[in-house]
């Protein structure tokens, strides 16, 4: 069936289309301009639940005939886009980024990118902005969900209609209770598991059934000036978000709801009052073109400005971002005009159903070929040095421990954290018993093995306990963007009752204290209501809640007899020192010495930090400091590798081959024999 064709309702995805362009180009008054995705969602719930409510409702449904109207609509340009960014992607991007692209590429064909993208963006996974298939996760979750809702809506109304409900206040009732469930998910997710929130199908789908419900409720008639007003009021409450929300607040679940009601009040406005002030403007033609092209556009927007980025080897200025934006408009309206309109109606393809779903199914199948080939190809169509190949080994040298012993910030209950027995070196570590604990946020899991060896090979054993983003403090809070507040204070306070019952001889604590002295700010504090004015998320009262939670940790620590160790941070480089010499080596840009930092400057983002932690160790006699920096940094510079050894991961955590550098010095040998105070194996030292 054909719905009356609203010309508002192609004006609701221009209004989409365009915050979301203008989010993603990073013009600073759009900064929410992510919710364009969730008006797509509901406008999408209205529009094909009034398809399917009418077929279902005279006996005309079938569901072949549904996802081969889904065909139509969507592979057309989606299966031009692909290949095109997989020809693009192969010229320009360097083989470990070219091998990360065509991983994505079978989640993008398969309609389950946002599974596969919700694994992939971690503590120490690509940037959304490196990512150039990013995007589809949202078309994945539309997908998904037309999987399971014309079978349920089937249901339903079999199910109603033998019961005095009837079929449509069943489906109502019934979306209803699923709408009400995920609400409540995506609200109390968007806060413990903030990444898998904002990609799952099970935090989004209130979105699309609030426009579900929005064509199968009978909505009262009121007058058209009423009506004029709703919409006024829904686009208002669509606008002000864009401008008023941020990337880094909790999101879905309540804060989606005005957009999410705003732009079912304009689909409802429109209905009763089709010339109403908002409705009258959304169905303006230019911005209905722009509806018209919009999924063409968004399928073209996101990964033209990776590439862009990519090709400049910075981040795009406003005028440059304008410019892919417009090449995008181009690509999208030839698409509409060569590539959608032709396919998109009954008779294409000589009309035959079978002849859309076997071309279909083999553009699916060519596009996985392509992507299984250049995995294994390893890389793209140019190759890269030596050199430069060593240097992108280096962005994946994590030891193993760094991989599997990280306490996740975003699933972490005292249930999943991790046992000794398998975070453990040493002649104890198979029994889970340990004489040292190395305890830390994701630089404690980056220097771990460094750190285990030397105090395996004194004959003890070390144990990691980490989590990303999270100093071994206590008596304060730690605030990170998009991670719960409590997770922090939950997984130290665990840490510590471990430590309470075990009692081991030594405390490693190791931090990324920059985070919290030179760089913290809003999205990375510490606060503390112990310290007088304490409770301010900002730069200067992190400074100073930092000596007091150091101070609090040491006399816990000291009063259960543990000696305790600070580790001073390293040197932090403005880039990956690997990506750095990679980009050299690969696009024979002109970076300067990846390697090097004078260590002057160097002192300015980690010498207060370092400062602080020898200061309280000072006030204990049962503590002590090692420094990184005393490691990396010799005669005025500081360096992040010799030859093709690279020590940094990225630009500020050590890789494993850093780690070993680290283990290999002698200083901290002696260092862990006098906090371990000789022991049995005192002699080795010598």
């Amino acid at each position: 069936m054909n719905l009356k064709y609203r010309p508002d309702i192609d004006g609701l995805r221009a209004v989409a289309v365009v915050v979301a362009l203008l989010f993603h180009a990073h013009i600073p008054p759009f900064r929410g301009g992510f919710i364009g995705v969730d008006i797509f969602f509901v406008l999408s719930g209205y529009l094909i639940t009034s398809i399917l409510y009418n077929d279902m409702m005279k006996g005309e449904f079938s569901l072949v005939d549904f996802y081969d109207r889904r065909i139509r609509r969507i592979f057309p340009a989606l299966f031009v886009v692909l290949p095109v960014t997989t020809l693009i992607a192969a010229v320009l991007l360097m083989p470990r980024q070219m091998v990360l692209f065509a991983q994505s590429i079978i989640p993008s064909a398969l309609f389950y990118a946002n599974i596969h993208f919700q694994g992939l963006m971690n503590y120490f996974g690509p940037q959304a902005d490196e990512t150039p298939l990013l995007h589809l996760w949202s078309l994945a979750v539309e997908e998904q969900y037309y999987i399971f809702f014309p079978l349920l809506m089937f249901a339903f109304l079999k199910t109603g209609g033998r019961i005095v409900l009837g079929p449509r206040r069943m489906a109502i009732l019934g979306f209803l209770f699923i709408a009400i469930v995920s609400g409540v998910y995506a609200e109390l997710s968007a806060r413990t598991q903030p990444t898998a929130s904002f990609f799952l199908l099970q935090s989004r789908a209130w979105e699309l059934l609030v426009g579900a419900l929005l064509a199968l409720v009978h909505m009262p008639k009121v007058s058209d000036k009423t009506a004029g007003w709703i919409g006024v009021a829904g686009l208002l409450a669509i606008v002000v978000p864009v401008f008023a929300y941020s990337h880094d607040m909790i999101f879905p679940g309540l804060s989606a709801a005005p957009i999410v009601f705003g732009t079912a009040a304009v689909i409802y406005a429109g209905t009763l009052n089709p010339a109403g002030y908002a409705n009258f403007l959304l169905s303006r033609p230019k911005v209905v073109y722009v509806g018209r092209i919009s999924y063409a556009l968004y399928l073209w927007h996101w990964p033209l400005l990776v590439f862009g980025k990519t090709y400049m080897g910075r981040a795009l200025t406003y005028f440059e971002a304008g410019g892919v934006l417009i090449v995008a408009f181009i690509f999208a309206s030839l698409s509409l005009k060569y590539v959608e309109t032709p396919l998109r109606h009954a008779g294409s393809l000589g009309g035959k159903r079978r002849a859309r779903f076997a071309a279909g199914i083999m553009a699916m199948a060519m596009t996985l070929a392509v992507g299984v080939l250049f995995e294994r190809l390893g890389g793209g169509f140019y190759p890269i040095s030596p050199l430069g190949a060593r240097a992108e080994a280096a962005m994946e040298d994590r030891s193993p421990f760094s991989r599997s012993c990280n306490n996740s910030p975003t699933h972490f209950s005292p249930a999943t954290l991790h046992p000794a027995s398998a975070c453990s070196v040493g002649p104890g570590a198979a029994k889970g018993e340990y004489d040292v604990v190395v305890w830390g946020d994701s630089h404690a899991g980056a220097s771990f093995i460094g750190i285990a060896e030397q105090v395996a090979a004194l004959g003890h054993t070390a144990r990691l306990q980490t989590m990303a983003g999270c100093p071994p403090l206590i008596g304060g809070q730690v605030h990170r963007d998009g991670v719960p507040n409590w997770t922090c204070a939950a997984f130290n306070a665990e840490v510590l009752e471990e430590i309470r019952r075990t009692k081991p001889k030594v405390a490693v604590l190791v931090s990324r204290w920059a985070l919290w002295t030179t760089k913290a700010g809003p999205a990375f504090t510490l606060t503390s209501d112990e310290v007088p004015g304490g409770g301010v998320r900002s730069k200067e009262v992190s400074q100073k809640v930092l000596p007091h939670m150091l101070d609090r940790t040491l006399k816990e620590l000291s009063g259960l007899g543990i000696h305790v160790v600070l580790i001073g941070q390293g040197p932090e480089f403005i880039r990956s020192p690997g990506r750095c010499v990679a980009e050299k080596e690969f696009y024979n840009r002109k970076l300067g010495n990846c390697l090097e930092v004078p260590t002057g400057a160097a002192e300015k983002v980690i010498g207060i930090g370092n400062e602080m932690i020898t200061k309280a160790a000072a006030t204990y006699p049962g503590a002590s400091t090692f420094l990184l920096s005393d490691v990396f940094c010799r005669n005025g510079t500081c360096r992040a590798g010799e030859g093709e050894r690279f020590y940094y991961v990225d630009a500020d955590h050590l890789s494993a081959a850093g780690a070993q550098q680290l283990s290999e010095d002698p200083a901290l040998r002696a260092a862990l024999v006098k906090a371990l105070g000789g022991g049995p194996s005192a002699a080795l030292a010598k």
